[in-house]
């Protein structure tokens, strides 16, 4: 603002009462306001408050950030870790083999009276994991005092035999058992049921590990001819006594009633196939196979157990050809029903 002077503008005045119908004062005094009407600029004092308001609301955030953690930490630590209702007293163990109660329990290193909320299930349950006849366990918590433990372990297929190594089946101490996937595992109660396994015996593997995998592709593929050969024959009472690992491309199974079949390592669901037809036709021939090498695709060598009747070119008998004779281009039996039966098994059918 600036000061009025009168003189200055006493011409400017004179002018206006010509014109002015008001009255105009022309006192030297008075102040005259530049920009009226606008409000004046705030002053440092509001900006201050602002500040001081702003860093009160930070700290109020801040504060709460950190001491409702804190809080929320206590109550929980009152309500499960210091409260004795949840404290360990039942131990639930569910298994379906042969692991007892006592070992899990003991392996697992839970026992009653441990703070429910403190043990760590993830720990326990790859404590359990690691006993090589376990395949899977569960461990779950169940408000307020107990824990359950699943545990499912390896169901063993075969025994494993390797004479130069010195594994022996039916051994709790040398042997090992097999599961379907080839895992190895020690026999620990060598019941009636663990007896009557089958055995894969191979004279050219590693020095198995416990737990570990089998690396003969011989060895694992007998074993699930084992399996494939029960869901096909064992309805019929034909069933694996044992499995010989003869070289890296054939397998031979010997059935408990002493009949040797060789397999394919590589191509075992194709023969069975084939052993079955054989077996069929066989037994309408009223004759008992010996033996049947079904790792042929076609003309399958067949040898028959008991003395085989031959036949000549006229039809008539000439006698008994033996024990156990080939049958590759050989009839056998009495008629050429028999004869004409044996070779469209030797032809594939």
């Amino acid at each position: 603002m600036r000061k009025r002077v009168g003189r200055t503008n006493h011409r400017k005045f004179k002018f206006k009462e010509v014109f002015s119908s008001g009255r105009v004062s022309d006192d030297d005094g008075g102040w005259i306001y530049l920009g009226e009407g606008v409000e004046p600029a705030k002053g440092p004092a509001r900006n201050r408050a602002k500040r001081g308001t702003l860093v009160i609301r930070s700290l109020a955030i801040l504060c709460l950030c950190v001491t409702l953690p804190l809080g929320a930490k206590w109550s929980y630590d009152n309500v499960f870790y210091e409260n004795e209702e949840f404290v360990l007293r039942r131990l639930n163990i569910q298994t379906d083999g042969v692991l007892s109660e006592s070992r899990l329990s003991e392996i697992a290193n839970v026992a009653a009276g441990m703070n429910l909320m403190e043990l760590d299930l993830d720990a326990v349950r790859s404590q359990i994991e690691k006993l090589p006849q376990v395949e899977k366990a569960s461990v779950t918590r169940e408000l307020p005092d107990r824990i359950n433990l699943i545990v499912r372990e390896r169901i063993p297929v075969a025994w494993l035999s390797s004479p130069p190594l010195g594994i022996r089946p039916w051994d709790m101490e040398r042997g090992y058992l097999l599961d379907s996937e080839g895992v190895l595992f020690r026999c620990l109660d060598l019941n009636d049921g663990m007896k009557s396994l089958p055995v894969v015996e191979s004279f050219k593997i590693t020095e198995p590990v416990e737990g570990g995998r089998i690396d003969s592709e011989g060895v694992r593929s007998g074993l699930k001819l084992i399996i494939k050969s029960d869901q096909r024959f064992l309805e019929q009472g034909l069933s694996i006594s044992e499995v010989r690992v003869r070289d890296e491309w054939a397998v031979e199974a010997v059935y408990q009633n002493r009949l040797l079949v060789t397999f394919g390592i590589f191509d075992y669901s194709r023969g069975i196939e084939d052993l079955a037809l054989i077996l069929k036709k066989a037994e309408g021939s009223g004759q008992q196979l010996a033996t049947v090498n079904v790792a042929a695709i076609k003309n399958i060598p067949v040898t028959f157990a008991g003395p085989v009747e031959v036949i000549d070119a006229g039809g008539a008998s000439v006698g008994p050809a033996g024990e156990a004779s080939t049958t590759n281009d050989a009839a056998f039996s009495s008629g050429k029903e028999q004869e004409k039966h044996l070779r469209s098994i030797l032809n594939g059918g």
